[in-house]
């Protein structure tokens, strides 16, 4: 992982935005006097991308909140494994207030990962970055003042810290988590053996040969059964062939009946629609009479309306002059209007200033000041500030409130966490009696279902013959079983019931128990950070109150009150007499336009109308030459079938009514013949065998009957091969149980030989002397580059040495090197640490944060020149110092500087 710019705001000393551009640096120095905030751009760091700091951890974050801010910002863009990113996060005072964003580039565009909330983001982060915080801060964020421990401590210490520094803490809980396995499996495999021995206990081979037995014989009375009632079925089917003829006959012959009944309704509306026929030619002449009739009428009122129209007309075109000539009047008056309204304009201007800043004419104080804006500006600036604080200490109270009774829920939550652990502990008893009460009667119900299955043989049974199942002499009979199975098998499934509540309780109580745990941890963690916001909080606001002197809201009344005293003396509202001269000289102007346009519109009215009444007129003479011709076609054709009107319209019917009664008659006369031919064909079907339908009833109750033996038959069968296979999947599944129980026993013992190994503390010093062995190589080399190939690190007798390979290799202990070969071997094994804990993941930046200021000038002038030497191989090299000699010595510089405002970073090259 690589930087390439980080952008932040409100962040512990950098309360402006401030941007750092990581991009083309490799070897730099981050330099600054002491408190600056240089460690702080490297918590905004780690702070961007887990939300977490090395020296804060994840909580207290409200720390690193500028003071006076109500919240930080964090934007870092990185590169890895090809592909750039950029995550940004923001913090407020409130846990509402928090975001994170990530964003992958693409071409010239950025793709939003950001869905699935902060845990998911999260995850994608360190997906991404491919080291965990741990680690990140262990390889990234070289740990000042570790290293100089590390070189000069003993074997027992240097083994304590590498295991802190490499967090091999997870060999204890891997010791741990074996343990917890081997518990698991020993519980395990004691359910399955608790299981064999009573639940499958009598799960027996001969038990399933003997149901095998049963059922057969089951089957064999099902089969004969099944062919009587082929027998009846096909009897039955005969009959009721029989008598769905008979039916079709009596049926047909009701039908037909009917039909003759109607023949002479069929025969009347024949004679109707043969006098419709002879009138149907002179309806539509009697039709068009009477439409040339009302269209004549019609026209005619049109006319007269159309008459009526055009005088209106014509009155209205005398009106629109008159109104034309009274507005071009008023016009007149427009230019002393305009003069008036330009004297009330600049009496507007100072209203309106007055109106902006929120006061009005009527606004007076008892010591008014001459108008200055900056000055009203900056006095409702610090009116609001003052309002808003003390907004904000009013929530404040309301949250320390809202605090104590947040207290008073996490005491009753903990009341309910103790008495749901005594209900715990109260079901657990109760099921325990409730298992063996259910064992109890499940083995009573097992011997009487022996007992009773041995009874019923009973009737099979003779003294002197064989028995059908051994095949052995009868001596004597069994007794008969008095036992009742039905009442044993009901207080089974009872107790099975009171088994089965406790244990779903027990369950529920254990879910309830573990939520209720985790709400109260989490409401105890969320109360502490609550408040210690609130703590902070009447801090900052006690600091912001400070800065503010003086009674702001009275100096803005008194600037607002001699701005009103120079309005009120233009007059009461200078707008207003103004607004109403413009909107006068607007609806003169309006009235003469309105005027000019009725007047055209009335013309053209009038216009229209006289046309319209000259058409109307030869529409109403046209209109009344086609009635006389359309009456005199009439009367002719009524002459000639010697009927008036009256007549003709009464023997008249629909053409569609005509239709239907001549199509009645014709298929009266069809369906007639029709049924008299299928009456004839019924007959001959049925011929002389006689049907009696009692016969066919009882026919059918004896199938019926066959049916439900049938039926009882084959569900027993049903009934005994299920059990039979169910006693077969039971023999199967114990003899899973019992392959199940050897497997598990094996694995026992795995976990228990590694619970038992990794309890030693051999292992863990093993893994140190490895990775010492490692870092030794890896910082020998690395020191014998930046000391210009003089020294290299070794081991001899369990401490640590030197190979001075200038003095022909001689050898001597870290404790007598000076301050700055010191460092340089602190350098070394830090460096070789970073990229054993970074494993295969390339570390595209370094962070040295050591302690400079303690060396002398030699001492100094060493380390210098060591740096110089140290090839970045590509990665980015930060040296954290407040040492000006020795960040002039690098490449770049980026300069911390703090102030009054806060602190900036300036990048110097050269």
């Amino acid at each position: 992982m690589r930087p390439l710019s980080l952008e932040v705001q409100g962040f512990t000393a950098f309360r402006q935005h401030t941007t750092l551009d990581f991009s083309d640096l490799e070897l730099f120095a981050l330099v600054g006097p002491t408190g600056s905030g240089k460690s702080s751009l490297l918590d905004a760091v780690t702070f961007a991308l887990y939300g977490n700091t090395p020296r804060l951890g994840s909580t207290g974050l409200d720390a690193l909140i500028s003071q006076g801010e109500r919240g930080l910002s964090v934007s870092l863009t990185f590169e890895v494994g090809g592909e750039t990113y950029r995550v940004a996060r923001s913090k407020g005072r409130r846990q509402a207030e928090n975001e994170v964003r990530l964003e992958r580039r693409e071409e010239d565009r950025w793709i939003n990962l950001s869905d699935g909330g902060t845990r998911a983001v999260n995850d994608r982060i360190q997906r991404a970055v491919g080291l965990d915080f741990k680690t990140f801060a262990r390889s990234v964020l070289l740990p000042q003042g570790e290293f100089s421990r590390l070189l000069h401590g003993t074997g027992r210490e240097r083994q304590a810290l590498l295991g802190e520094l490499m967090g091999l803490e997870h060999v204890k809980a891997m010791h741990t988590f074996a343990g917890d396995r081997a518990r698991e499996f020993k519980h395990t495999l004691g359910s399955l053996h608790a299981l064999l021995d009573g639940e499958y206990a009598g799960v027996t081979l001969e038990a399933v040969k003997a149901l095998r037995s049963e059922r057969e014989a089951v089957d064999a009375e099902a089969e004969r059964l099944s062919e009587t009632r082929e027998s009846l079925q096909g009897q039955v089917n005969r009959l009721r062939a029989l008598e769905g003829v008979w039916t079709a006959h009596q049926d047909t012959a009701r039908r037909l009946t009917t039909l003759e009944a109607r023949a002479a309704g069929v025969r009347e509306g024949a004679s109707r629609a043969t006098r419709a026929r002879r009138v149907a030619g002179v309806l539509p002449l009697l039709d068009a009479a009477e439409r040339a009739r009302i269209a004549s009428a019609r026209e005619a009122g049109e006319a007269q309306r159309t008459a009526e129209a055009e005088a209106l007309a014509r009155q209205a075109v005398e009106a629109a002059t008159v109104t034309l000539e009274a507005a071009r009047e008023a016009e007149a008056r427009i230019p002393d209007l305009e003069a008036r309204e330009g004297t009330l304009r600049e009496a507007e201007a100072d209203a309106a200033r007055l109106k902006r800043a929120g006061g009005t004419p009527q606004t007076t104080h008892a010591s008014p000041l001459p108008w200055d804006e900056d000055a009203h500006h900056a006095a409702r600036e610090a009116g609001q500030k003052l309002d808003r604080l003390r907004q904000e200490r009013i929530q404040l109270e309301a949250q320390k409130s809202a605090l104590e009774a947040g207290r008073e829920r996490q005491k009753t939550e903990l009341d309910q966490l103790a008495a749901l652990k005594l209900e715990q502990q109260r079901v657990e008893r109760e099921g325990k009696s409730a298992k063996t009460d259910f064992d109890r009667a499940q083995a009573d119900l097992q011997a009487a279902r022996l007992e009773a299955g041995l009874s019923a043989y009973r009737a099979h049974l003779h003294v002197g013959d064989p028995c059908p199942l051994c095949e052995q002499t009868v001596r004597a009979l069994p007794q008969a079983s008095g036992v009742d199975l039905a009442a044993l098998e009901t207080q089974v499934s009872a107790r099975q019931g009171t088994l089965e509540n406790r244990r779903l309780r027990y369950k529920e109580i254990g879910l309830e128990l573990g939520n209720l745990n985790k709400s109260t941890e989490a409401r105890t963690a969320e109360l502490a950070d609550w408040e210690a916001a609130l703590t902070q909080r009447e801090h900052d606001l006690k600091q912001l109150e400070a800065h503010i002197t003086g009674d702001p809201h009275d100096l803005v009344l008194r600037l607002l009150a001699g701005l009103a005293k120079q309005v009120r003396a233009a007059g009461s509202d200078p707008a207003r007499e103004r607004q109403k001269l413009l909107t006068e000289v607007k609806a003169l102007r309006t009235r003469l336009t309105e005027a000019q346009a009725a007047l055209a519109r009335a013309q053209s009215a009038h216009a229209a109308a006289q046309a319209s009444l000259t058409s109307a007129r030869n529409a109403a003479g046209g209109r009344a030459r086609e009635a006389q011709e359309a009456q005199a076609a009439l009367d002719t054709a009524l002459a000639s079938l010697g009927l008036d009107a009256a007549q003709a319209r009464s023997a008249a019917l629909p053409e569609a009514d005509i239709a239907a009664l001549e199509q009645a008659a014709r298929t009266h006369a069809a369906q007639v013949e029709q049924l008299r031919a299928q009456l004839a064909e019924l007959e001959r079907q049925l011929g002389l065998e006689p049907f009696d339908p009692a016969g066919l009833r009882q026919a059918e109750r004896d199938l019926i009957a066959t049916d439900a033996a049938l039926s009882g038959a084959r569900e027993r069968a049903g009934s005994l091969a299920e059990q039979e296979r169910s006693a077969r999947e039971r023999l199967k599944r114990k003899a899973e149980i019992e392959e199940q129980a050897k497997g598990l026993a094996a694995t026992l013992d795995t976990w228990q030989t590694l619970t038992n190994t990794l309890r030693a503390n051999e292992f863990q010093q093993y893994l140190l002397a490895e990775v010492e062995a490692r870092l030794l190589t890896g910082a020998g080399a690395l020191l014998y580059d930046i000391s210009d190939g003089r020294y290299r690190l070794a081991l001899e007798g369990g401490e640590y040495v030197v190979q001075d390979l200038w003095n022909a290799g001689e050898t001597r202990a870290v404790k007598t090197l000076s301050g700055g070969e010191t460092f340089l071997a602190s350098l070394s094994l830090a460096i070789a640490l970073s990229d054993y804990l970074a494993g295969n993941k390339i570390l595209g930046a370094l962070f040295l944060d050591e302690g400079f200021g303690t060396l002398d000038p030699q001492a100094l002038e060493a380390v210098a020149g060591a740096l110089e030497n140290l090839r970045t191989q590509g990665r980015m090299v930060g040296v954290v110092t407040h040492v000006e000699s020795l960040s002039e010595r690098l490449p770049s510089r980026l300069i911390v500087t703090k102030s009054v405002a806060g602190s900036s970073v300036q990048r110097l090259d050269g």
